[in-house]
C-alpha cells in the first residue's frame, strides 16, 4: 500500500526545513565572520590575565586598583568595531601579589587565587562573582604563584623572592599548618616560578634575573636538581610533559625550551629559536606554544610526545595583530599579558582598557 502524503502540511514542514537551514546557515556564517583579531573594551586596563575554563572567562588583575577582575568575552565577534566585555571586579584587598593562578589540574572548582603580601595568606576567589572564598597561610609575604598538580599545593614565591612555600589546598584552611612544603631559593624581588600540571612530587622551575633553577622532591625535602644560567623574560610549562619549561630569554630574540636531562641531574636546551624580536610574553595548550612579541602573536608547535627533532621549533602560524588595529592607544600599548582560551587568545593591553581576541589556527 502507497502512504498517503498530507498535502495540507507540506508547506509547513517545507518552511521548517528552510528556517532549520537559514539558522544552520546563519550560524556558521557569524563563526566565519568573526575576525582574526578582534578589540574588546573592558572598561579598566587590566594584567597578567589567566584563562578559567571553567566560567569560559579571563580573569586578570586591574591597573592600579587593588582588585581582581573577571571579564566575559562577547559570543558575537563579527565585524571589526570594538566589542564590549562585560567586567565583574572583586572587592578592593589592601595589597595584592604580582600574578594570578588557577586550581592545579583539572580542578573544576571556578575558583582564582591571588596573593596577599601584607597578611601572608592567599585567597581563593570565586571566579563567577568575584568574592573571596576562603584564605589560606601562605609563608611570608607571598607574591608571585604558581601552582604544582600532584602534591595538590598552591606554590608562593616570597616579595623579597628569598623563599618558595607550599600551600595544601585540600581540606579545611588550618592557620600556620597550611604551609606543608618551604626552600630557600634567593630570586630577588623580580624572580618568578612556575609548577607542572601533571606529576606526583613537589616540583617547580625557579626563575631568577641571572639563572634558571629546577627543584623536585617529597614536602620535606624539596632539593635542586639543575639549573642553567639563563636570563628569563617570562615563562610557561609544558601542559603535558611536566618537566619541559618554555623560557623567553631576557635581552635577545631567543625562545627556549629547557628540559631536565635523561639522568633525572641537570637541565639543557632542547630546542630554541630566534624570532626576529624579543618575546614579552609566553603560555601554552596542549599542542601549542604561543608568544607574543612588540608586534606578533606566534603559534609554534610543543611536539611534547616525540620530541624536537632537530632542537628547533616549527611556527605553525604567525598574526601581526598591531595591524588590525585603528586606535592610537590601542595600537601604541605594550601587551601586559597573555592568556590562552578554548578557541582564541587573548592580549592585555598595559594601561588601555582594552584586551585583544585573536583566533587560534587549525589544528
Amino acid at each position: 500500500m502507497r502512504a498517503r502524503v498530507d498535502h495540507r502540511r507540506t508547506p509547513a514542514l517545507l518552511v521548517t526545513s528552510l528556517l532549520l537551514v537559514a539558522g544552520c546557515g546563519a550560524h556558521a556564517s557569524s563563526e566565519q565572520s568573526a575576525p582574526e583579531v578582534a578589540v574588546l573594551r573592558t572598561g579598566t586596563p587590566v594584567h597578567e590575565p589567566v584563562w578559567s575554563g571553567e566560567e569560559k572567562a579571563l580573569v586578570a588583575l586591574a591597573d592600579g586598583s587593588r582588585q581582581v577582575v573577571r571579564i566575559d568575552p562577547p559570543r558575537e565577534l563579527a565585524g571589526n568595531a570594538p566589542r564590549t566585555a562585560h567586567t565583574t571586579r572583586s572587592r578592593t584587598f589592601s595589597q595584592l601579589g604580582r600574578n594570578l593562578a588557577l586550581p592545579p589540574g583539572d580542578d573544576a572548582s571556578g575558583e582564582a587565587y591571588v596573593a596577599l603580601p601584607d597578611r601572608d595568606r592567599i585567597a581563593a576567589l570565586n571566579v563567577s562573582d568575584m568574592r573571596t572564598v576562603e584564605t589560606r597561610e601562605a609563608g611570608d609575604a607571598p607574591s608571585y604563584l604558581a601552582t604544582d598538580t600532584g602534591p595538590d599545593l598552591a606554590l608562593a614565591l616570597s616579595a623579597d623572592g628569598s623563599t618558595v612555600s607550599g600551600t595544601a589546598l585540600g581540606g579545611k584552611p588550618g592557620g600556620a599548618e597550611d604551609v606543608v612544603t618551604s626552600r630557600r631559593v634567593g630570586l630577588g624581588p623580580t624572580g618568578e616560578i612556575d609548577g607542572p600540571d601533571r606529576g606526583q612530587q613537589v616540583e617547580y622551575y625557579a626563575a631568577a634575573p641571572d639563572r634558571l633553577t629546577h627543584y623536585k622532591g617529597s614536602r620535606s625535602d624539596v632539593r635542586e636538581t639543575g639549573s642553567l644560567p639563563l636570563r628569563a623574560e617570562k615563562t610557561t610549562g609544558d601542559k603535558t610533559k611536566v618537566s619541559r619549561l618554555y623560557v623567553a630569554e631576557r635581552g635577545s630574540d631567543r625562545l627556549l625550551a629547557v628540559d631536565e636531562k635523561r639522568s633525572g641531574k641537570g637541565l639543557h636546551v632542547v630546542a630554541s629559536r630566534h624570532m626576529g624580536q624579543p618575546v614579552r610574553h609566553v603560555d601554552a595548550d596542549e599542542r601549542r606554544l604561543y608568544a607574543v612579541t612588540d608586534s606578533r602573536l606566534v603559534v609554534l608547535a610543543t611536539h611534547s610526545f616525540t620530541g624536537f627533532q632537530d632542537g628547533t621549533f616549527d611556527v605553525v602560524d604567525t598574526v601581526d595583530y598591531r595591524s588590525a588595529l585603528d586606535r592610537p592607544e590601542v595600537r601604541k600599548a605594550p601587551v601586559s599579558g597573555i592568556a590562552v582560551g578554548g578557541d582564541r587568545v587573548y592580549l592585555t593591553l598595559e594601561g588601555a582598557p582594552y584586551t585583544l581576541s585573536i583566533a587560534k589556527p587549525s589544528l
